[in-house]
């Protein structure tokens, strides 16, 4: 795998390690790797080995590795009837030949890119190509023109003509398909409403199955101008049909950005942009549909984090699907199996050729023909993705569920991409065993076939634990239960003046943070003490164990006075006693006041009213009155401007608030702990 495959790996790793990791209720301290899913087996490496959605793995497809030197893309692949491949490449619209791990140029056809090729009974190649509309015949490794399709600049795919020695191609612009006589002679067979078909086979009773770029439509095409819609997949495009047994295959694509159809540039341009040439465009949606004798589908595969770039189906007829992302390929089976078969280094598989135990995988971003050599064998070896303990940890006994007999191994290291830090990989082990005594805050497991290529690794599991840290108590606060519910304010504004100054309650909410870095179960102490005195005392009872971050704190039995609260948080409920952590913080100053202020006088002379207000704990912090009974409290201002300190005056003239005649005042007092008392007082 590339060091950036590497890097998304390990990313993704971080990510999901929620997923793969248990808690041990067991072990003191310890957490477990568990790995025995799809998601958590795959991420890492995969060396002839196949990873399936039952979350097992077992040897898969080893594969050669040769550069396709000089091109941008893989588009077509072809493998000829000597055992031999062709592969079509972009942006030269060169043909290579791969025979064994020799490859050479073949032909050129000076096109943009080489969309498709088949071969004859009698031996001779066909090659597609656009963007001019160009259908080339391959003779003693020269390209020679064939046809020239008018109106159709793109050729996307061509199938062989059973009736003849000619060809059906699928084009655009305009979707139409075209019957192309030996003599190279063409007319249109078949004319769609689409902008594209990118597609072609041949159904087992003769009719022509074409895909579309645009609605997504397979269509059945029964004779010249005749078809109907056998099914519109979800998506856009209809990218590759196979057949085989009875079975028609499709596969669609999603995508977020609809491609474009392709232009020519310059000649070195690399991969052009379209329905079948979508290198570098972001990863879409890809779909997998398989259709019985009688047209029935049945959704056999999706993903929806890549789309599907190429099809093949086997003599046993199983489908092989390429991505667009991540350079994978897939298998399914009729229980709906998905097997990762193949994870090569490359972006795009663009083309499969998958036959007898044998064939090719041709990839993109960078070009690279991979012939499949084997299955398993003595390099297939599965690594698992980095694991992240989050922290500097020991590991204890590696075991696992298999088959058969592997060797397995670990490696550890401090670093989330490994590098020359790490530790060497351990002397395999066959059997359940400890691991040596190195410590580091991520690891690898890998396993290897050895013997039978027939054995299934089904779930490997690594205890480990990390180094005891301490949990640190950042913050303690303690607020009224009833006091206001304040929305935090934005930047350089200004709390608004007045408003409800909050129910009084003699009940204190105590919560507080902590950072806790290898995430112990924690338990919390918490005492109290008068400012000036030096003794704490417990807010809980000696058996009560607290291990929420808050709790309520009922003042109603102390003196009124000004208090703190300190917190301990402890992480001995997940440690021996000679590893157990503590921290304590105490929370700003905390008045228990639950006596309301004092009007000690209220008079009213004409229509100016005079209070002084004293409370003996708390701040003043409103003063209102009320006329007659009604529920309609207007605030009064302090004789000196601002309500700051436990005694104030109130000296307002209140001609507005209270008509001629004969009224009952009555004014209301708050200070900051929100007790409140009233005096009432009658005016003539």
């Amino acid at each position: 795998m590339s060091f950036s495959r590497a890097r998304a790996a390990i990313v993704a790793a971080v990510v999901s390690l929620s997923l793969a990791v248990v808690s041990d209720a067991t072990a003191v301290g310890a957490r477990t790797f568990v790995l025995d899913t799809l998601e958590k087996l795959s991420g890492g490496d995969l060396s002839g080995v196949a990873v399936s959605s039952d979350g097992s793995v077992r040897a898969g497809l080893t594969l050669s590795n040769v550069p396709i030197p000089d091109a941008g893309a893989s588009f077509s692949a072809l493998a000829l009837t000597d055992g031999s491949m062709l592969v079509g490449t972009s942006p030269q619209g060169r043909i290579y030949k791969l025979v064994g791990e020799t490859l050479s140029l073949f032909a050129e056809t000076g096109a943009l890119a080489v969309t498709s090729m088949v071969q004859a009974k009698n031996g001779a190649v066909f090659a597609a190509t656009i963007p001019d509309g160009k259908v080339f015949k391959l003779v003693a490794g020269k390209a020679e023109l064939f046809t020239t399709l008018p109106e159709a600049s793109h050729v996307w795919a061509l199938v062989l003509n059973r009736q003849n020695a000619g060809l059906f191609a699928a084009t655009g612009p305009g979707g139409k398909v075209f019957r192309i006589e030996p003599t190279g002679a063409n007319s249109v067979y078949y004319r769609t409403s689409e902008s594209h078909l990118v597609s072609l086979a041949i159904a087992e009773n003769g009719d022509l199955l074409a895909g579309s770029s645009g609605t997504g439509n397979l269509y059945r095409i029964s004779g010249p101008g005749r078809a109907t819609v056998l099914a519109t997949l979800p998506g856009e495009e209809v990218k590759s049909i196979a057949v085989s047994k009875g079975m028609i295959w499709a596969i669609g694509n999603e995508y977020a950005e609809p491609p474009e159809p392709p232009k020519r540039t310059s000649a070195t341009s690399r991969t052009p942009a379209g329905p079948a040439s979508n290198t570098h465009a972001k990863a879409g949606k890809g779909v997998v549909y398989r259709f019985d004798a009688e047209g029935r589908p049945e959704r056999m595969m999706k993903h929806d984090d890549t789309h599907y770039m190429s099809l093949a189906v086997d003599e046993l007829g199983r489908a092989y699907v390429g991505t667009g992302a991540d350079g994978r390929v897939y298998t399914v089976d009729d229980a709906h199996v998905v097997t990762l078969l193949a994870d090569t280094d490359e972006r795009q598989v663009g083309a499969l050729v998958v036959a007898a135990g044998g064939g090719f995988v041709a990839t993109s971003d960078p070009p690279v023909v991979h012939r499949i050599v084997g299955h398993g064998g003595p390099n297939a070896i599965w690594t698992s993705k980095v694991l992240d303990t989050s922290l500097r940890a020991r590991f204890g006994t590696l075991t696992w569920r298999a088959t058969g007999q592997l060797e397995l191994s670990t490696r550890v290291g401090h670093t989330a991409v490994p590098d020359g830090t790490w530790t060497a990989w351990s002397p395999p082990l066959t059997s359940a065993g400890a691991l040596p005594s190195a410590t580091g805050r991520f690891v690898q497991v890998r396993a290897r076939w050895t013997r039978d290529p027939n054995t299934v690794l089904s779930e490997v599991t690594l205890p480990f634990v990390t180094e005891n840290l301490r949990p640190v108590v950042t913050e303690v606060s303690a607020i009224p239960k009833g006091a206001a519910s304040k929305e935090p304010l934005a930047a350089g504004t200004i709390p608004p003046s007045g408003g409800d100054v909050g129910k009084h309650e003699s009940v204190v909410k105590l919560s507080w943070k902590v950072d806790n870095p290898d995430s112990d179960s924690l338990r919390y102490r918490v005492a109290f003490k008068r400012e000036g005195q030096t003794h704490w005392r417990d807010l809980l009872k000696p058996d009560e164990v607290q291990a929420k971050t808050e709790m309520d704190w009922d003042t109603a039995a102390l003196p009124e006075g000004k208090y703190r609260i300190r917190v301990e948080a402890s992480d001995e409920s997940s440690n021996t006693p000679e590893q157990v952590q503590r921290h304590a913080r105490e929370s700003e100053t905390v008045v228990v006041d639950n006596t309301p202020p004092r009007i000690e006088t209220l008079e009213v002379n004409g229509r100016r009213l005079r209070a002084h207000v004293v409370d003996s704990t708390s701040p003043i912090s409103q003063v209102e009155i009320a006329i007659d009974g009604k529920l309609e409290w207007r605030p009064l201002g302090p004789a000196d401007g601002v309500f700051d300190t436990r005694d104030e005056h109130v000296d307002s003239e209140i001609s507005s608030l209270v008509p001629p005649g004969s009224h009952i005042v009555v004014v209301r007092a708050f200070d900051a702990a929100g007790n409140a008392s009233t005096r009432d007082i009658e005016t003539r």
